[in-house]
């Protein structure tokens, strides 16, 4: 940051914003998780209650093979801090609510994941905006 000197003013992170970065970096070591557990369905080595994949109803492997991908994508954009990484999880994370809670009737009834994904959206919206108050008042110190 430039102050009206000229001079280059040091801007720390504040606790919030650390925080932050390490429930990212939390999120995207269990995204990463979830994603391989995708992908060991995938190739066969779950020993689930799911029959491999080539053996699913195809609207079991719609899902399976978009989480495979994306959770793996999600998980390394979280742990870089990038605002895709954050969105490709969201997404993810919307398709898991999805499957295991609004149609969980033709899926599988997980409300762990549910519950878990919830929570973790709300914190994600808590942080969101808490730091988008910090960035106003840190722009109307300044001028």
């Amino acid at each position: 940051m430039v102050t009206l000197s000229g001079e280059m003013k040091e801007q720390r992170q504040s606790m919030v914003q650390t925080v932050f970065v390490w429930f990212l970096r939390l999120m995207a070591a269990i995204a990463m998780v979830s994603g391989l557990s995708y992908w060991a369905q995938l190739i066969g080595l779950a020993n689930d209650t799911l029959p491999r994949f080539d053996l699913l109803p195809v609207h079991w492997q719609v899902p399976c093979v978009a989480l495979a991908v994306l959770l793996p994508c999600a998980s390394m954009g979280l742990w870089m801090v990038t605002s895709w990484g954050i969105v490709l999880w969201t997404i993810a994370c919307l398709i898991e609510i999805s499957i295991y809670g609004v149609w969980s009737d033709s899926y599988a009834a997980r409300p762990n994941v549910v519950i878990g994904h919830t929570i973790s959206l709300a914190v994600l919206f808590v942080f969101i905006v808490i730091l988008s108050i910090q960035r106003y008042r840190e722009r109307v110190n300044d001028y």
